[in-house]
């Protein structure tokens, strides 16, 4: 569970950020760019999930 705390952690502090550095002003591209690293880090989540990879015990 700790490693996979901190891939995710990891992916949130150095993806999120990345729409608003790109240097673009256009609204529709950063949240599109949002969105996608969120749904994502979502869809890793719940692959996560599903796989029994964030119990705590067997």
């Amino acid at each position: 569970v700790a490693i996979t705390f901190l891939l995710f952690d990891l992916e949130i502090a150095l993806l999120l950020p990345l729409p608003w550095a790109s240097q673009t002003t256009n609204l529709k591209t950063m949240l599109t760019m949002a969105l996608i690293l969120i749904s994502l880090l979502a869809a890793s989540l719940a692959y996560e999930w599903t796989q029994k990879g964030l119990e705590w015990a067997e």
